[in-house]
């Protein structure tokens, strides 16, 4: 029961913070870091770990293939038309090239740092550190010009820039998706639509890191013996990402996810009082 009440409360984690800008990676870190946690965590073994974390990065893809699938359906049968008039310079093919040009930052840092990268999952107290600035930089949303660009209008190098934003949030602790839709109002991009781009991004990313981590996960072999668990675990992790994905667009519609600074930021002292001080 103790494994099954840790696998919950980690779909819980991964479902609301993958897209909520408070940091996934960070909440799992500092989660998985305490006492109770890392006992589970160990009697779960390596090999249950991999396959959770492939499981929770599917849920969380489903979830917004889920939410974005009518601007998916218009935007690949917006792209179908294009390419069958020969005319690719359209809206939809734009958004596509844009989303394929703001992943690159984040896979090529990702693939060339991927070893330095996992080695500051190892450190609660760099994670703590890094959501209280992942606050600081929410709370300075508030002082961006809120502009009306839709996604089509973004350009390349508008596309990259926010690119550059999701490879800097590949550290732990901070936000993703803060990030991305805070690098989509210094774009210009209307709010809704920084949140739309921001979920579009996401879906490459979620789906890369799932990918790598099934290659690991099926050298290490499927613990059969949990894979019904796993898919409860998977199907909570879903429900709860959908959840996670309205209330930030709710969020965003009221250009006010500087809200989500007091909260990274809370928990970021709180980290580090904890892990610091208390823990030495």
């Amino acid at each position: 029961m103790e494994i099954l009440l840790a696998l919950f409360i980690l779909a819980c984690v991964q479902a609301l913070a993958e897209f909520l800008p408070i940091s996934s990676s960070g909440h799992l870190v500092l989660i998985e870091h305490l006492p109770w946690m890392s006992a589970q965590k160990k009697f779960i073994g390596q090999e249950l770990s991999l396959f959770t974390n492939v499981m929770l990065h599917v849920a969380t893809l489903i979830a917004v293939l889920i939410y974005l699938r009518r601007d998916i359906a218009y935007i690949a049968i917006g792209v179908f038309k294009s390419i069958k008039q020969r005319n690719i310079n359209t809206p939809d093919v734009r958004t596509v090239v844009y989303v394929f040009v703001a992943s690159l930052p984040a896979g090529f840092i990702g693939i060339l740092l991927h070893h330095e990268i996992e080695s500051l999952f190892s450190s609660p107290t760099l994670v703590s550190a890094m959501l209280v600035v992942n606050g600081m930089l929410l709370l300075a949303t508030r002082y961006i010009k809120i502009r009306h660009r839709f996604i089509g209008e973004l350009g390349i190098w508008r596309a990259l820039f926010i690119g550059v934003c999701q490879a800097f949030a590949i550290v732990p602790g901070i936000s993703r998706s803060g990030l991305t839709i805070a690098g989509g109002f210094l774009a210009g991009l209307e709010p809704i639509e920084a949140a739309k781009f921001s979920f579009f991004m996401a879906i490459p990313v979620i789906a890369g890191a799932g990918i790598l981590e099934s290659v690991q996960a099926a050298k290490a072999g499927l613990p059969g013996n949990l894979l019904l668990p796993l898919f409860f675990a998977m199907v909570f992790a879903t429900i709860l990402a959908l959840g996670a994905l309205s209330l930030l667009v709710h969020v965003v519609r009221k250009i006010r996810i500087d809200l989500f600074g007091y909260y990274t930021i809370a928990v970021g002292i709180a980290g580090l009082v904890y892990y610091r001080l208390c823990l030495g």
